[in-house]
């Protein structure tokens, strides 16, 4: 299918909101900008956009992408030296949500076992052009790049993706995938002397031709000299003595003038904002009591503070300057408290987090905070968690387990971020004094670590061996990677060779379900090993399936392809076929080869496989037969996935697809019956999501022909997403339950609940939202009249 990513106007002007460029780099930058627009509108998938810093490249870009056709959906990120694979999966999934909410995708019908299959779900299910941008790209740790560079390879097979990387440099990358590449250049001198003219500096000549010496032209320097000059009511020649008097870089000059800007109250933020790797949300600030909105776009505006979407961040090159400013005993306290604040947050579900972060970055980043807190004092370690069912961005939220005393729900987390504060005197010392209970508790931690790692030191393989399956069935797998590390050791027991395999594959599932892939696949490469060397065909496929599944699962596509190809040679059971050939449907790009394999997936379908396997497979084949418009086989098939009676997504899924359906028709009696089945397994498995979703569409049923019940239908999809925390569930329930009301004439209520749902969007990024509710709010005052919508605004 050919989609069309560009919708330019006669006049090549933006034709949906206008992006503010300035002129002058506008005019430098003509030739790139065309060659953008190009890249857009022929068959290349991947565009690499250099320059040095400060030449505007992202600028230009943004300028570029506001002739895109209006159905492009656009997803950036930032990356920062924290960024891991799964930290840009979390950005999308956040602007995925959104975007559902808004009615501009469609949530993917297919159940996903994990985060990064939910991501790829979300990819797959739209059928509109898509652009990726990955900003500073050259910030990305080598250690973590080349999970990075597989999901952009996996992306630029997609027909309607286009990806856009913007680096200073790309020289050690090879994308091993055909590029376009533009280079964005400094301002050109006449073009730089015409800036300065129109910024109203007369001294153009000699003092000019020396700042451009210093700037070389670079956009951001020049724009950063005329605006401190201006603020500081400088003519070019004081600005100029100022430099030459200062004996620093002109780079320091420059940026050391930028922070004299800062106030001291501003100061705390700036402190807080040097010492985080990463951006910081608006809204984690203000409960920090760090952000005040005038001054913030007042740094932002005159270019000290950056902001991404609804956070905040300093740029490394004020990092530098500003570290060297901040006392040593505050600076350990601000470390302490970026602990004590992750360890809030590594609990909790991702849209729940004020940290937008996936939790092995915050891992990490408790790891180098606590670097440079005093090694005479114990160190706060991540205050780890076991996820029920492997969360970790690469699996689906459930409840977790904890080991030690944590936050568990987002209102405790809440309550302890209040009472943190990262507005230090310099004077105050006692550095660690004011966390004398997180230490405690952690010694106390420590103590029972160190008594039961003393305990498993004692015990005997098979002991080693079972209490690790205790610590499986309940769910503490570091615990239990822990006990078959030291099973492994155990080389001088006589049972060891019989139970090397099975260590093998418990470690490696272990890790894989602590979202850890480079050991997971290790082990199961090991167990493969061990198994060739016996020659059971079995076990060997077995492995080679679990390798191909992490394949899968870190976007090494063709990789994971020829593993497969290899299992389906062999003869092995019907079970691995079908999750062979479910697979192998998964990492497929169209529907059609996807059904071609479900297909022979149904052939092994016999009555002794697991019912979880079978009910899997007939609900992903019947959502593969209903895209490629096949409804009567899908209904056949949902059909069978409900047969097997196995409680689980997939059947609450077949229920609710197969009532969209007849709803679609238009036999909402068929439809309800099918939705309440759906809700049903839900409420038994306790699946939040699932019981979310069916409760808003029976509300949309019954709010024409049995309003009550419809409001119970609205008021539990409220109560469950103000439970999940998801801000997009709640906007989406407040806002369709103010409808109901508005409907009925209750304009209170239907305030009240457009209120509820207009707080969380008026701050954010996706200002249709706000705006359509703002409208809403209209309705009411022309309806009540102006003085009683005031009472509803008190």
């Amino acid at each position: 299918m050919q989609y069309t990513f560009t919708g330019l106007s006669d006049d090549k002007k933006p034709n949906q909101k206008q992006v503010i460029l300035n002129p002058f780099l506008l005019e430098n930058c003509t030739k790139q900008i065309d060659a953008i627009q190009k890249f857009f509108n022929g068959n290349s998938k991947l565009l690499l956009i250099n320059g040095f810093m400060g030449t505007g490249k992202t600028a230009i870009l943004d300028y570029t992408l506001e002739f895109l056709h209006p159905e492009c959906i656009v997803l950036k990120y930032n990356c920062f030296e924290t960024t891991m694979l799964d930290d840009v999966l979390l950005n999308f999934f956040e602007t995925f949500k959104a975007l559902s909410s808004l009615g501009k995708i469609e949530t993917p019908k297919t159940k996903s076992e994990n985060f990064t299959q939910k991501i790829n779900s979300y990819f797959e299910s739209i059928n509109k052009p898509v652009v990726v941008v990955i900003n500073s790209y050259e910030e990305i740790l080598k250690s973590n790049k080349n999970d990075i560079l597989e999901f952009i390879k996996h992306l630029c097979t997609m027909d309607n993706v286009k990806v856009v990387l913007i680096s200073r440099t790309f020289k050690d990358d090879n994308f091993e995938i055909p590029s376009e590449k533009v280079t964005i250049l400094a301002l050109e001198k006449g073009l730089f002397e015409k800036y300065l003219r129109s910024e109203d500096f007369k001294q153009i000549g000699p003092l000019s031709d020396e700042l451009y010496k210093y700037t070389k032209g670079y956009f951001f320097y020049t724009n950063l000299s005329t605006r401190i000059m201006k603020l500081k009511q400088m003519q070019l020649i004081d600005f100029l003595g100022a430099f030459s008097k200062s004996f620093l870089s002109f780079n320091d000059f420059i940026l050391r003038e930028a922070l004299s800007l800062v106030d001291p109250v501003s100061g705390h933020l700036f402190r807080f904002l040097t010492i985080m790797r990463h951006p910081v949300k608006i809204k984690l600030l203000k409960t920090l009591q760090l952000y005040n909105e005038e001054k913030c776009n007042f740094f932002i505006e005159n270019l000290v503070l950056s902001k991404v979407d609804d956070s905040l961040y300093l740029q490394d090159y004020y990092k530098i300057i500003a570290e060297n400013s901040i006392p040593e005993n505050v600076r350990i306290k601000i470390h302490q408290g970026c602990v004590e604040l992750y360890n809030t947050q590594l609990p909790l579900k991702p849209l729940e987090r004020d940290l937008l972060l996936s939790r092995q970055t915050m891992r990490n980043e408790i790891e180098y905070h606590n670097m440079f807190i005093p090694q005479q004092r114990p160190i706060l370690k991540s205050k780890e968690i076991t996820p029920t069912d492997v969360y970790s961005e690469s699996a689906e939220p459930k409840e977790e387990i904890q080991q030690i005393e944590i936050p568990a729900t987002p209102e405790q987390k809440d309550e302890k971020i209040k009472k943190m504060s990262f507005i230090f005197d310099e004077d105050e010392f006692g550095v660690l004094d004011t966390i004398a209970d997180s230490i405690k508790n952690y010694m106390t931690y420590s103590d029972k670590r160190k008594e039961e790692e003393k305990e498993d030191s004692k015990l005997s393989l098979t002991e080693l061996m079972n209490k690790a399956k205790q610590e499986e069935a309940a769910f503490n797998y570091r615990h239990a990677a822990s006990l078959y590390q030291k099973a492994l050791l155990q080389n001088n027991d006589d049972d060891y060779y019989t139970y090397l395999p099975t260590i093998y594959s418990k470690l490696a599932f272990s890790y894989q379900n602590l979202s850890n892939w480079y050991e997971a696949q290790k082990y199961f490469e090991k167990a493969k090993e061990f198994y060739i060397s016996t020659g059971d065909t079995e076990k060997i496929c077995e492995a080679k399936y679990n390798i191909a599944n992490i394949y899968y699962m870190t976007f090494k596509k063709d990789k994971a392809k020829a593993l497969l190809s290899e299992i389906e040679k062999e003869n092995v059971s019907g079970e691995l076929k079908i999750k062979t050939y479910n697979l192998l449907a998964s990492l497929s790009n169209d529907a059609n080869t996807s059904e071609k394999y479900y297909e022979k997936a149904v052939e092994h379908s016999e009555e002794n496989i697991n019912k979880l396997v079978l009910a899997e497979l007939y609900y992903k084949y019947a959502s593969v037969l209903e895209e490629v418009g096949d409804d009567e086989a899908a209904i056949k098939y949902y059909e069978k996935c409900i047969g097997s009676k196995v409680d689980s997504e997939y059947m609450s899924g077949a229920l609710s697809n197969i009532a969209t359906m007849y709803d679609d028709m238009g036999d909402s009696n068929l439809a309800v019956k099918y939705y309440k089945e759906s809700l049903k397994i839900d409420e038994r498995t306790k699946n939040q999501n699932g019981i979310y979703s069916t409760s808003m569409k029976l509300a949309e049923i019954y709010a024409g022909k049995a309003p009550d019940t419809a409001l119970e239908y609205y008021t539990k999809a409220l109560e469950i997403a103000e439970n999940l925390k998801e801000s997009f569930y709640i906007v989406s329930a407040a806002t369709a339950l103010g409808d109901f009301y508005y409907n009925r004439k209750n304009d209170e209520l239907a305030y009240k609940n457009y209120k509820k749902a207009y707080d969380l969007v008026k701050d954010s990024q996706y200002k249709d939202n706000a705006e359509k509710i703002s409208l809403r709010f209209q309705d009411i005052k022309m309806r009540v009249g102006e003085e009683r919508f005031k009472e509803f605004e008190k």
